[in-house]
C-alpha cells in the first residue's frame, strides 16, 4: 500500500483526503456504530468482546464504555478512509473499509488499544518504505510528468543533432574550382571563403542579407547576385546577336536568350570537384565583381554605404565571388533531384526559380494542420483543467510588509541598468528607421556639426547595436527575476549571494561596453580585413563574428555565457532554500534561465571556415531555439512565480500547468526551428519537417491567449487596491502579444507558399518587433516593475511613470505595426509574386513615394516608444533610489 501511496501526486491526495474526511466519514461512522449499537442488542458476547477495547475498558460503567468506543471507533475509522483515499484514485470510500475498520476493531482478548495500533503501525510501514529507497519527495510533485518534459527536451535535442548531421553532410559544396570553357580558372573555393569572411567582418548581414537572413535596408546578395547573373547573361547574348541590350532585341530574340539562359542556369550539380561556367557565365561573374567593387570599395551613398566601406577592392571582389557561390547553389539541382540546393528560392523567373510542388502541398496541408491543431488546444486545455489565475479578491499583504532579502535589494538594481539600454535601443532603432528615407543623413544634424554619420555609425553597425541591445536589456530584466523570486518565498538569502549578484552585474556591463565597442571597431576595420591579404582572425575574437543576433565576437560570448552559468549557479543556490522538490516551481524558473545558456553554447559550433549553409543550422538553432523554445519555458515559468507570489494562484497548480504549457511548447517549437532551413541551401526533408511543427507552434500560443484572458478577469477581480495591477497588466500585455506576433503572424509568414515569397521581407520585421518586445519586452517590463514595487516603500510608490511606460510603449509598438510594418510587408509581397524577389528588396521598391510616406510613417510609432522607455527608466532610477532609502532606514 505505501509502496502505491508514495507513487501519486501529493495534491490529489491530498484533495481527495480532504473530500472524503469532508463528505464520507461522518455518515460512514454514522453507519458503523449503528452496526455495533445492533451487535450489543443482539447480545451476542463475542460481539461484546469484539467491539470492545480489551483491559482499559474492563471496569467502566456503561457511559465511559460507550465514551471509550466512541473515541477508538473514529480513530479507527481514521485510518482505514485515509489508507483507502490515497488508493482509490478518486473513485470514493473503497468498500473494503468495512472490513479493515472491522478488522482493527478486533484486537482480541489481548486488549491491545487501537490508537497504539495507530502510533506503531504508521511509523513501521513509514520506516519500511525508506528501506525501500521509496523518498517522501514523491509525495510534493508529479514526477512523471517532469521526467517527460525531460524526455521530450532531450528527444528534440537528439533529433536536431541528427539533422545537424545530415545537413553538414548534404550542404552545398564549394567546388575547388569554377572553370569557363577554355578551362580558365574563373573563382576557387579559397575565393569563396574569403568573401565569406569578409562579408562577416564587414557586417554585410545588417548592412543587407544572404538567403533571405540579414537586414532589409540593402539588397539580398543571394537574390542580387542571381538576378544580375541572369541579366548579364542575356546580354552577352544579345550581343552575340548584334544587340547594344536585351530589351532591343525583337520579341522572338528575346525569348530564345531567355530559354537559353534558363537553361544554362537549370544545371545539375557536378559530378567532381570543378564545376563548370559557360562563356555568358563566365562574363556575368567578371560584371558582378565589377558591380560590387564599385559599390563596396568606391562608396553607394543612395545605398547608405559610405566609401571605402571595404578595405580594398580585392575584399569587395572576394564578397562578391561569395555572393555568386549562393546563386549557384540557389540554381544548381541537388544531386538526384530537380530542384536547387535552396528548393529554388528566391524566386527569380529568368533563372528558373519558381516555388516548387512540394511547397504549394505542404502550405495546404498546413492549414488542415493548423484546424485541426487548434481544436486539439481548445480541448487539451480544457481536458488538463489547466489552473487559471483566481479570480476572487485576495487579501495581498501590503509590498511593506514584505521583508527584503539584501539579494534582492541587489537585484533591483538590474532594473534601472535594464532601462538605459532600452532607451539606447529606442533611440538606434529611430536612427536605423530614418535610414530608409534619409540615407545620406539624420535630419542634418550631420551635416550642420560637420560630422559624416554615415561613415561614423553606418547602418550595419548600428541595426548590430540595435539587435543586441534589445537581447541585452530584456536578459537583463529577466536576470533579475530570477535572482529576486526565489527570496519572495524563503526571505533569506544564500552566504554571499547579494555580493555575487551586485558582482554579476558589474562584470555584464563591463562585458557589454567592450563588445559594443569591438562590433563598432570591428567593422570599421580595426581587426583586420580578411578579404585584403590579413589572413588572421582577430575581427572574429574580438570584433564582430557578422552573423545577425550574434553579432559580438567569440571572446564577448564566452563572457556572456560564463556570465549565464553564473546566473545559474546564483539562482539555484536561492532556490535551494526551498522546502521545494526538484520539479518545483523555483527550480523550473532555473532550469528555464539555464537552458538559455545551454542553448546559447551551440553558437560556439562554427568557425569563419564553416560551410555558410551550416553556419546558418547553428544560427538559426540557438536563435529560434531561443525564442520558440527556452524563452517560452523561461516566459511560462516566470509568470507561474510571479502569479503565485501575487496569491493569484496556488504553488501546486502553477507547477501543472507550467509542466503542461511547456510540454506543448517544446513538442512544436523546438523542431519547428527547421522552417528556418527552407531556402537556405540544408536537404529539403525540412519542409514537410518544417511545415508540420511549425503549423503546431500555434497550438501552445493558443493556450497563451487563455491564460491572457484568466490573467486579465483576475485583474479586474482584484479592484483598484491590489498593489500589484501594473506588474499583472505587462503581463496581460506580454501574453496578448504573444499570440499576436508569435501566434498569427508567425503561421502567416511561415506558409510555405507565403514565405517563399516573403522570406526576408517587412513582413518577417513585423512578425519580429511584435513577437520579440510585444511577448519578452513588456514581461520584462513587468518584472522589472514588479521588482520596484516589492523593494520600495509605499508612501513613495508612484504608478503614473510605470503606468505610462506601459501604453507609450503599448501605442508605440500598435502604431509601427499597422500604419509602417504590415503595409509595406504586403507591398514587399505583391511586389515579389510580380516582379520577382530581388524587386521586392530593390532601392527603386523603397523611394516609391507611397512606400517612403509608410517608412515615413513609422515615426509616429518610434516617439511614443521612445517616451515610454525615458518613462520607465526614470521611474526605475527614482524608485531605486527610494528603495535605497527604505534599505539604510530599516539598517
Amino acid at each position: 500500500m505505501l509502496t502505491d501511496l508514495l507513487e501519486r501526486d501529493a495534491v490529489v491526495v491530498g484533495h481527495e483526503l480532504e473530500r472524503a474526511l469532508a463528505e464520507e466519514l461522518p455518515a460512514l461512522a454514522a453507519d458503523l456504530e449503528a452496526e455495533l449499537a445492533r451487535m450489543e442488542t443482539s447480545g451476542s458476547a463475542a460481539s461484546r468482546a469484539r467491539a470492545l477495547d480489551a483491559g482499559s475498558n474492563d471496569d467502566l460503567g456503561e457511559g465511559a464504555a460507550g465514551r471509550g468506543r466512541s473515541v477508538n471507533l473514529r480513530s479507527a475509522v481514521a485510518m482505514a478512509v485515509a489508507a483507502t483515499t490515497l488508493l482509490s484514485d478518486g473513485d470514493g470510500i473503497d468498500p473494503a473499509v468495512g472490513e479493515l475498520a472491522t478488522s482493527l476493531l478486533q484486537v482480541g482478548d489481548g486488549g491491545v488499544p487501537i490508537d497504539r495500533v495507530l502510533t506503531d503501525l504508521v511509523p513501521l510501514l513509514v520506516r519500511t518504505g525508506a528501506e525501500r529507497d521509496l523518498g517522501l519527495d514523491a509525495l510534493r510533485s508529479n514526477s512523471a510528468g517532469s521526467l517527460a518534459l525531460v524526455g521530450l527536451f532531450v528527444a528534440n535535442l537528439a533529433a536536431m543533432t541528427l539533422g545537424a548531421y545530415v545537413s553538414r553532410e548534404r550542404a552545398p559544396p564549394i567546388p575547388d574550382e569554377i572553370r569557363g570553357p577554355n578551362e580558365e580558372t574563373v573563382v576557387t573555393d579559397e575565393q569563396v571563403r574569403t568573401g565569406k569572411k569578409a562579408f562577416q567582418a564587414n557586417g554585410l548581414m545588417n548592412q543587407g542579407s544572404v538567403l533571405g537572413n540579414g537586414s532589409y535596408f540593402g539588397v539580398d546578395l543571394t537574390a542580387d547576385a542571381l538576378e544580375s547573373k541572369a541579366e548579364y547573361m542575356r546580354e552577352y547574348y544579345a550581343r552575340q546577336r548584334g544587340s547594344d541590350s536585351f530589351d532591343s532585341l525583337s520579341e522572338d530574340d528575346r525569348a530564345a536568350v531567355e530559354r537559353r539562359v534558363e537553361r544554362e542556369l537549370d544545371a545539375d550539380a557536378p559530378e567532381g570537384d570543378v564545376a563548370r561556367y559557360s562563356a555568358a557565365a563566365v562574363y556575368a561573374h567578371r560584371r558582378l565583381r565589377e558591380a560590387y567593387v564599385d559599390r563596396y570599395y568606391g562608396g553607394a551613398p543612395e545605398r547608405g554605404i559610405p566609401q571605402g566601406y571595404v578595405d580594398s577592392p580585392e575584399e569587395a571582389a572576394r564578397i562578391a565571388d561569395f555572393a555568386c557561390w549562393t546563386a549557384w547553389m540557389a540554381h544548381t539541382n541537388r544531386p538526384d533531384s530537380d530542384h536547387s540546393f535552396t528548393n529554388d528560392w528566391p524566386y527569380v523567373p529568368g533563372a528558373g526559380n519558381r516555388p516548387t510542388g512540394q511547397v504549394v502541398v505542404w502550405s495546404a496541408i498546413s492549414v488542415v494542420l493548423l484546424i485541426a491543431g487548434g481544436g486539439l488546444g481548445v480541448w487539451a486545455y480544457h481536458t488538463f483543467d489547466v489552473a487559471e489565475p483566481t479570480t476572487e479578491l485576495v487579501d495581498v499583504p501590503s509590498p511593506d510588509s514584505v521583508s527584503v532579502t539584501p539579494a534582492q535589494y541587489a537585484a533591483a538594481r538590474y532594473v534601472p541598468v535594464a532601462g538605459a539600454l532600452f532607451v539606447a535601443q529606442a533611440l538606434v532603432g529611430a536612427y536605423l528607421a530614418h535610414y530608409y528615407v534619409e540615407r545620406t543623413g539624420f535630419y542634418g544634424i550631420g551635416d550642420a556639426l560637420g560630422v559624416d554619420l554615415i561613415s561614423l555609425l553606418p547602418f550595419s553597425g548600428g541595426r548590430a547595436w540595435h539587435i543586441n541591445l534589445g537581447i541585452l536589456w530584456i536578459t537583463t530584466l529577466w536576470l533579475a527575476g530570477g535572482l529576486f523570486l526565489p527570496g519572495l518565498f524563503t526571505e533569506r538569502d544564500p552566504p554571499w549571494q547579494a555580493e555575487g549578484a551586485t558582482a554579476l552585474l558589474g562584470v555584464l556591463v563591463a562585458i557589454t561596453v567592450g563588445a559594443f565597442a569591438g562590433v563598432w571597431l570591428g567593422t570599421r576595420g580595426a581587426f583586420g580585413s580578411p578579404g585584403s591579404g590579413d589572413d588572421g582572425d582577430l575581427w572574429w575574437w574580438l570584433g564582430s563574428e557578422g552573423l545577425e543576433y550574434l553579432e559580438v565576437g567569440r571572446v564577448w560570448k564566452l563572457g556572456l555565457l560564463a556570465g549565464f552559468a553564473t546566473w545559474t549557479g546564483l539562482v539555484l543556490r536561492g532556490v535551494r532554500q526551498l522546502d521545494e522538490p526538484a520539479t518545483g516551481l523555483g527550480h523550473f524558473v532555473t532550469y528555464a534561465g539555464g537552458s538559455i545558456a545551454l542553448m546559447f553554447a551551440a553558437s560556439m559550433l562554427y568557425t569563419p571556415e564553416t560551410n555558410m549553409a551550416v553556419t546558418e543550422f547553428w544560427r538559426w538553432w540557438v536563435v529560434h531555439m531561443w525564442v520558440e523554445g527556452v524563452f517560452e519555458f523561461f516566459v511560462t515559468a516566470v509568470i507561474s512565480a510571479a502569479l503565485v507570489s501575487m496569491d493569484l494562484i496556488e504553488k501546486a497548480d502553477a507547477e501543472r500547468a507550467i509542466l503542461f504549457e511547456v510540454f506543448a511548447i517544446m513538442a512544436a517549437g523546438i523542431v519547428g526551428v527547421s522552417h528556418h532551413y527552407w531556402w537556405v541551401g540544408l536537404p529539403d526533408i525540412w519542409v514537410p519537417i518544417g511545415t508540420t511543427f511549425s503549423t503546431l507552434e500555434f497550438v501552445p500560443l493558443v493556450f497563451v491567449l487563455y491564460r491572457s484572458l484568466g490573467e486579465y478577469r483576475s485583474l479586474r477581480a482584484q479592484g483598484e487596491e491590489f498593489p500589484y495591477t501594473l506588474p499583472l497588466l505587462f503581463i496581460v500585455g506580454s501574453s496578448v502579444w504573444n499570440f499576436v506576433g508569435g501566434g498569427v503572424l508567425g503561421f502567416f509568414i511561415n506558409l510555405p507558399l507565403i514565405n517563399y515569397y516573403e522570406h526576408g521581407t517587412y513582413l518577417t520585421v513585423a512578425h519580429a518587433h511584435t513577437a520579440t518586445f510585444g511577448a519578452f519586452g513588456l514581461l520584462a517590463l513587468g518584472l522589472g516593475t514588479y521588482i520596484l514595487r516589492v523593494v520600495t516603500p509605499e508612501s513613495a510608490w508612484n504608478p503614473a511613470w510605470f503606468r505610462g511606460a506601459f501604453w507609450l510603449t503599448n501605442i508605440g509598438l500598435t502604431v509601427m505595426t499597422v500604419a509602417s510594418l504590415l503595409p509595406v510587408g504586403f507591398l514587399q509581397l505583391r511586389t515579389s509574386y510580380r516582379d520577382g524577389y530581388a524587386a521586392a528588396r530593390s532601392l527603386e521598391f523603397y523611394d516609391q513615394d507611397h512606400v517612403q510616406t509608410l517608412l515615413w510613417a513609422r515615426t509616429l510609432g518610434d516617439t511614443p516608444m521612445i517616451l515610454g522607455a525615458l518613462a520607465f527608466t526614470a521611474a526605475s532610477i527614482r524608485h531605486l533610489r527610494d528603495a535605497r532609502t527604505r534599505r539604510l532606514e530599516a539598517t
